[in-house]
């Protein structure tokens, strides 16, 4: 039988939730979730309530040089990062932390930021979905990002994907190895979008990097695999109805790391459409995502996800209500796997 989830969760779900950089300000926010499963403890309990975090945000320019900081800095079980896979060892770290400044028409950024690649779906609480591992990305390294009239572009290098050696960069984790396989390393970045007109834009992306060798075979850890992905993708918004989609093509070498090779290369599709509709503090959304797997030898095929939702912003934040259903996932080293998943949510997010 599918395994039913109806969860409550105040969490932070979307970027326009993030405080806006301002001269100077310190921010917060708080979220927590109760999971109700099908099974026999869940039927009797009503299900557990948990994954609590409290999120600190400081954002300050220097009105005098024109520098900037932003971070935000979670804890608690809730902070969506694995103890077990990043710099931490425990339920708290930087989802972002960056250092910037504006130079004419452009910005730099320095540190942990958005990678700049595609869209990222509404959907939040169980994730990007089919996106895995190319949706939310917060990488660590340097961004270039300009506009040049109709167009505007991203050129950036990305050390690693998360301070120290760690793997789980909040958010969108799991889909990049683990501390005790490989890390993703040397990124490069570009991005390109062209807006056809008010509100409508096209675009595409492009990135190239290497894979670190974490298993201990080699104690000198190299950089021995290698992953490269691109995409290209639509965004528009008429009156009340946006309107995103994209393709992307995956790549992932894994030869060499802990010493083995003759690994067929991990390669995917992925398909992806967002349809918003805007009714005063009401949104809402369907998120489609599909992931069909050119892996030789993977049995899997294609998997599909759909995740239906409305949202209501009551003011310090907003309430979703959202149904989740796939019949497949996608695995830390970025492969198809099979899945059977539904899931109801209820969320709420709260600022201070």
């Amino acid at each position: 039988m599918k395994k039913v989830h109806l969860s409550l969760a105040i969490a932070a779900i979307s970027a326009s939730a993030v405080p806006a950089v301002a001269s100077e300000s310190i921010s917060g926010g708080f979220w927590l979730n109760h999971a109700l499963y099908n099974n026999n403890v869940d039927e009797v309990s009503y299900g557990d309530t948990s994954y609590e975090a409290l999120i600190l945000y400081i954002d300050k320019t220097d009105e005098k040089t024109g520098w900037q900081f932003s971070s935000e800095m979670r804890y608690g079980t809730g902070a969506f990062t694995d103890p077990a896979n990043n710099n931490t060892g425990a339920h708290f770290g930087f989802h972002k932390a960056w250092v910037g400044k504006t130079f004419g028409k452009g910005e730099l950024k320095i540190g942990k930021s958005q990678v700049p690649f595609g869209w990222a779906t509404v959907n939040f609480w169980p994730g990007d979905e089919l996106l895995g591992g190319y949706a939310d990305q917060m990488d660590v390294g340097v961004k270039w990002s300009a506009d040049l009239g109709a167009i505007n572009y991203d050129v950036a290098y990305f050390h690693v994907d998360d301070f120290g050696s760690s793997t789980e960069t909040m958010d969108d984790g799991g889909h990049w190895g683990s501390k005790t396989t490989y890390q993703k390393t040397h990124t490069f970045v570009l991005n390109g979008a062209y807006d056809l007109a008010d509100k409508q834009k096209v675009g595409a992306s492009y990135q190239n990097g290497k894979l670190r060798d974490l298993t201990g075979a080699n104690a000198e850890r190299p950089y021995v695999g290698e992953h490269n992905a691109a995409v290209v993708y639509y965004e528009g918004e008429f009156n009340n109805l946006g309107v995103k989609a994209q393709y992307m093509i995956t790549e992932r070498d894994l030869n060499g790391i802990g010493g083995v090779s003759g690994l067929p290369k991990v390669k995917n599709d992925r398909k992806a459409v967002t349809l918003t509709y805007s009714m005063g503090d009401y949104l809402f959304y369907v998120d489609y995502t599909n992931a069909e797997s050119n892996t030789k030898g993977n049995t899997v095929g294609s998997a599909d996800s759909w995740a239906p939702g409305v949202s209501y912003n009551y003011g310090p934040g907003w309430f979703y209500l959202e149904y989740v259903s796939n019949d497949g996932d996608i695995g830390a080293n970025g492969e198809v796997v099979d899945g059977d998943f539904d899931a109801l949510y209820l969320t709420m997010d709260y600022y201070f």
